[in-house]
């Protein structure tokens, strides 16, 4: 690397050394990758809240490439990858020169089912939204049980991987002045199991202090898949696995922490149980409830579904909440191999906030109206897969999106609230891509190569080509929310269309129907009410016969 490219900015622990790259518009901007956020995870601080890194190893440390990533399997080649140590992040700036005005910051957090993923350049690499002035931090946190494993009567609070991302808001506060951000306007952005992240931070006392606007791209904390249930008999589960006789906390916690990573990862599947199998979306470890006297520490001191209706619990933030129109299409893969198994068995989607007990005549009843109304009268068939994808994409993401949009319109009156529905099924579409998905609409993930270059799938579009005029669109939305608050401020006049707020509702006035405004971004973006209603009402019935009100999920 000549030294021309290279670009030194001092941080409090130490000064980090970048590379200055080129835009796609012929611009120039800063990256600075793998800068380390805390101490490294290791040894006796695995499964602990992550520590303060007081100075890096070097005077000026090279972060001109990507460090390790977090220890997982790999989404795409199913090979193991990454070490423990690996809480690092990437800072990309336009300029490093200094600005009248600092510039707005955007920290993005990955999803990956807490199970996989790292917030680098294969597949979030910012160069489209760094073209409309703004600096981006992308961040890796730990993963599965490395992350998420809870065992409280040996200190073991849970939620590690949230706390990792947590220190990185506190490092964004210390140094990201220096960069040219403003500290004083950071945008927490997320999606899937980073967006139900971006939404824990939303409500927890302790993160909210460190952004001033969030956005949860498909995913939000009280969705079935977001909470560990049974979380300490499933950290006494894997470590029992590792070694049969660890009957007692204090040894099921050594057991653990001397064992090998790869053993605590492929091992960590084995504590499912049956009926989290036969769901589908096995994510064993993942956030928690913390318990006793919240610390300075704790994202999550109560569930978020009671967090949302608390009023002392204020959030006053602006957000944007969003889903795709084929969510489900992602579970496709796995239930186009099983489809007699759905159709023989189609209780197991009836959600778990449904209050029917399991294997009950009730269960099955909903069971088969659940069938009837997807799929009719010839039930699950290849014929009706893109049915099934639809229900996979309520029974997953639709439903209680929108029981979150609700409860946020009734509930913070004071917290600005935009929902998207992405529907567009295009060029950049790369996971349907790379997944070689075929049913029709935006699968889960589609939105995020409009924002993010992903690199590892080598492929572009030029900006007049229609996928390109929908990545502008996005990019622009989105970086003007986080510079103004709004999506679509009115001087904007390059903009085809005006994104309308969510009106709010009184908390009691249950009469009054939640009208849930929708901008549809697809070829022509317009704004719509009540997205997939007939399906949404379909279960706002189910749910008013067997829990008295749309609102009230069982936990």
């Amino acid at each position: 690397m000549r030294n021309i490219d290279r670009v030194n900015v001092t941080v409090r622990q130490g000064t980090v050394s970048g590379v200055k790259e080129r835009l796609p518009n012929g611009g120039t901007f800063c990256a600075f990758r793998g800068i380390p956020y805390a101490k490294p995870p290791v040894g006796e601080l695995r499964f602990r809240a992550p520590q303060p890194l007081e100075r890096f190893r070097y005077p000026v440390l090279d972060c001109s490439v990507e460090r390790d990533v977090c220890f997982s399997r790999n989404m795409f080649t199913q090979e193991l990858e990454g070490s423990e140590d690996c809480l690092h992040l990437n800072v990309y700036t336009p300029s490093v020169e200094r600005r009248v005005k600092p510039l707005p910051v955007m920290v993005f957090i990955h999803g990956g089912a807490f199970l996989f993923g790292s917030g680098n350049g294969d597949c979030y690499s910012p160069e489209y939204l760094l073209q409309e002035e703004v600096i981006v931090v992308t961040l890796n946190y730990r993963l599965g049980s490395l992350g998420f494993l809870h065992l409280p009567s040996q200190g073991i609070e849970g939620n590690a991987g949230l706390k990792d991302q947590l220190m990185v808001l506190r490092w964004v506060q210390q140094n990201i002045g220096a960069f040219n951000g403003d500290p004083n306007n950071v945008t927490l952005f997320g999606e899937s199991a980073g967006a139900a992240s971006v939404h824990l931070h939303t409500l927890s006392p302790v993160s909210q202090k460190y952004f001033h606007k969030a956005i949860c791209q498909s995913g939000v904390s009280i969705m079935e898949w977001v909470m560990q249930r049974d979380s300490i008999n499933r950290t006494r589960s894997l470590a029992r696995h590792i070694d049969p006789n660890a009957q007692t906390d204090e040894r099921v916690y050594r057991t653990l922490l001397k064992a090998d990573k790869a053993e605590l990862m492929g091992l960590m599947m084995h504590t499912l149980s049956a009926d989290e199998k036969r769901r589908g979306l096995p994510m064993p470890f993942k956030p928690v409830v913390e318990e006793g006297e919240p610390g300075p520490d704790t994202v999550v001191p109560v569930h978020p579904f009671v967090a949302m209706q608390q009023r002392d619990r204020v959030v006053s933030i602006p957000i944007i909440f969003g889903n795709n129109d084929r969510e489900g299409t992602i579970m496709m893969m796995d239930a186009v191999k099983k489809l007699d198994l759905y159709d023989n068995d189609m209780a197991r989607m009836v959600p778990r906030t449904v209050n029917v007990a399991p294997e009950s005549a009730a269960c099955e009843q909903v069971a088969n109206e659940v069938k009837q109304f997807y799929c009719g009268a010839q039930g699950v068939t290849k014929d009706t897969v893109n049915q099934l994808a639809d229900l996979m994409t309520d029974y997953h993401f639709g439903i209680l999106a929108n029981t979150c949009a609700e409860l946020h319109a009734r509930f913070q009156p004071n917290s600005p609230m935009f929902y998207y529905q992405f529907s567009y099924d295009g060029e950049l579409n790369m996971y349907k891509k790379l997944l070689q998905l075929t049913i029709p609409g935006a699968c889960h993930a589609d939105e995020l190569s409009y924002l993010f270059l992903m690199r590892l799938a080598n492929y572009d579009v030029e900006p007049d080509t229609e996928a390109g005029r929908v990545r502008q669109l996005m990019c622009r939305m989105w970086t003007n929310f986080a510079k103004y608050g709004h999506p679509t401020p009115a001087d904007d006049r390059s903009l085809p269309c005006r994104w309308e707020a969510v009106d709010k509702l009184e908390p009691t006035a249950t009469d009054a129907p939640f009208r849930l405004k929708c901008l549809d971004i697809g070829v022509e973006p317009k704004m719509i009410v009540d997205p997939a209603k007939d399906r949404i009402d379909f279960w706002r019935s189910v749910y008013r016969r067997w829990n008295d009100d749309f609102l009230k999920v069982k936990l």
